[in-house]
């Protein structure tokens, strides 16, 4: 729950909680609007269905946009739909990459308080940290 709240926390700051919120309204304009033009689909469950499996290309082909309305209406979805997945994706990734970059320097900074104190060290000490070093590839 922490790492979520940490990861909304990152979309706001980069106002990408716009583009959300954003999508969820033309998403719902859009459910609105096709059963209106298309015969085809005619609830707006079946709307947001069929906006979905538009969205994320799966393609099931249960419905289809055959007015150029719904065509219309499909593509400026699909099209948001992707630059949404897009821009998730990046921010995951973006979260990750700094998550893991924290946890390399905390690990780098513990190694170098060990080796601040390498006088101090018994000889075991020593040899436990030398094989530290070797297992984790330090510095190579």
């Amino acid at each position: 729950m922490k790492r979520l709240r940490l990861l909304w926390n990152i979309v706001r700051i980069i106002s990408a909680d716009y583009v959300f919120y954003g999508f969820l309204t033309v998403l719902s304009a859009a459910a609105l609007l096709l059963p209106r033009f298309e015969s085809g689909i005619p609830t707006f469950g079946d709307a947001l269905w069929y906006l979905f499996v538009a969205f994320t290309t799966i393609g099931f082909g249960d419905f289809a946009a055959v007015s150029t309305a719904g065509r219309l209406i499909t593509a400026a979805v699909s099209l948001y739909g992707i630059v949404v997945v897009a821009l998730l994706t990046g921010i995951v990734v973006g979260f990750y990459n700094e998550l893991l970059k924290v946890r390399a320097n905390t690990s780098l900074n513990e190694f170098i308080a060990e080796l601040e104190h390498l006088p101090d060290l018994s000889r075991e000490e020593l040899l436990a940290l030398a094989e530290r070093v070797r297992n984790r590839h330090i510095l190579r």
